[in-house]
């Protein structure tokens, strides 16, 4: 009895010495990212990405604001419900703090769904009546921030701690969170800065700060998160080997500082008019990252034998190839620019950007979060057709996007079929949502493989 009262997020007795207690408060975030990408992420972004694709031009004032509030969900919606979700589970409360736990886990769901909702509203409305969305768009940021700072709090002070030491894998993810925190703090004068009443100041702000801006979030606090939990979680959830200590560590030094140099490098090339040679700190930024990731790659050994191959598994292992390909692009920039007699490409760095967030980081929310679901609920992972076809789904449209993409710089009419890829990319997300569905959705699971899953997370 005491255990079940435990798993609906009720307080233990009194009674009780102070330990771990048991809760799945991973359900409602898993659910509400879920909502959230077939929605106002994914559906949103592939209707923008039509849009652009019918007029034949990325400079579609049109959708510019659909844009920004399709990224704002992806980030905050799909990709944090899910960190925060799957952080929480992982970061066991103890059981004389789990009504603490729960009220502040609470708290960071209401608090960034709303924060969504509103920047969701705000981006389209704000020019029309700055008035009115300007001060709901600073809010909807503020909302967002403090739901992260709740998290973080959360994983801090309600959690059960074992006395053993930080192991060093936790070091990729308090860069996660550090990183994390910043762009958070970041997002309110973001989004003023991005709508000042000239229009003309807010372009070049956008110009100027949001390629950085876009890089500390998704390379920096997600990619970083996703580091640290493959080092964590893949032996345990894949039977991966060990990773390698000293190439891991290597690759998080060399991963920030590419990451920085590039951020800073493309202030300065923006600002310097973008003359030649004035992009070298830039283009060095981008070879570390390319450097980082392979290491970390080999570090985590994920495309080594595994004893616990899953119908997950392809999801993983086809993320980390994306990650490699994301580097490769980044080596093969500067050709491309000088094939195409550019100082920049916006279409390569939005392909660039595509096969880091769709082909990297949503398939290892994919593979992960499959895989986390079916074992906490003690139920085997099936190969059958809806999971072989969201992946290939999920991959095609990615591939054709980038491809695409990068081709609209050599013809026009690359964009047209490129309207279509978001949709297919949709499809397969339906697909995969419909196979996560049942048991994250069911309450019936297998107590004893939940409670072996749980000893081992908090071991």
């Amino acid at each position: 009895m005491e255990q079940r009262e435990l798993l609906r997020g009720q307080s233990a007795p009194r009674t009780s010495l102070p330990g771990p207690a048991t809760t799945e408060v991973y359900r409602s975030f898993f659910i509400a990212g879920i909502v959230c990408v077939l929605t106002a992420g994914c559906t949103l972004g592939a209707i923008a990405m039509l849009g652009i694709a019918l007029k034949g031009s990325y400079i579609a004032d049109v959708w510019t604001p659909y844009v920004l509030a399709h990224a704002n969900s992806q980030l905050y919606g799909w990709v944090g419900f899910f960190v925060i979700g799957f952080g929480l589970q992982q970061h066991a409360p103890r059981i004389d703090r789990l009504r603490a736990f729960h009220v502040l886990a609470r708290w960071s769901l209401v608090l960034m769904a709303i924060g969504i909702a509103l920047r969701f509203a705000a981006e389209p409305l704000v020019k029309s009546e700055p008035a009115v969305w300007m001060p709901a768009g600073v809010l909807s940021c503020i909302l967002q921030f403090v739901a992260v700072v709740l998290f973080v709090t959360n994983t801090q002070v309600t959690r059960h701690r074992t006395g053993a030491p930080l192991g060093w894998e936790g070091r990729f993810v308090l860069a996660s969170l550090g990183w994390m925190l910043v762009v958070a703090a970041a997002e309110p004068f973001f989004f003023a800065l991005a709508h000042q009443p000239d229009p003309t100041k807010g372009i070049m702000f956008v110009a100027e700060y949001f390629g950085p801006y876009r890089d500390a979030q998704f390379l920096g606090f997600v990619a970083l998160m996703i580091f640290g939990v493959s080092l964590t979680k893949m032996r345990e959830l894949f039977g991966a080997r060990p990773a390698y200590k000293d190439l891991a560590i290597t690759s998080l030094v060399v991963w920030n500082l590419g990451l920085i140099g590039r951020m800073i490098g493309w202030v300065s090339y923006f600002q310097n008019g973008m003359i030649a040679d004035a992009d070298r700190l830039y283009r060095t930024g981008g070879m570390l990252l390319a450097a980082a990731g392979l290491l970390f790659v080999l570090a985590l050994r994920i495309f080594e034998p595994v004893t616990e191959v899953q119908a997950s598994t392809k999801f993983v292992r086809a993320a980390f190839a994306w990650l490699l390909a994301v580097g490769a692009l980044l080596i093969l920039e500067p050709l491309h620019l000088r094939l195409t007699g550019q100082p920049f490409s916006h279409p390569y760095t939005g392909g660039i950007r595509h096969a880091l967030t769709v082909g990297f980081i949503s398939q290892m929310i994919l593979g992960v979060g499959m895989r986390f679901v079916h074992r906490f609920h003690g139920l085997p992972e099936k190969a059958h057709g809806l999971v072989w076809a969201a992946f290939l789904l999920v991959n095609l449209g990615n591939a054709v996007r980038v491809a695409l993409e990068i081709a609209t710089d050599y013809s026009s009419a690359a964009f047209l079929p490129m309207g279509v890829t978001g949709f297919i990319e949709l499809t397969g997300l339906g697909l995969w949502a419909w196979v996560v569905a049942k048991p994250l959705l069911s309450r019936r699971r297998d107590d004893r493989q939940s409670a072996l899953v749980y000893q081992e997370t908090v071991a």
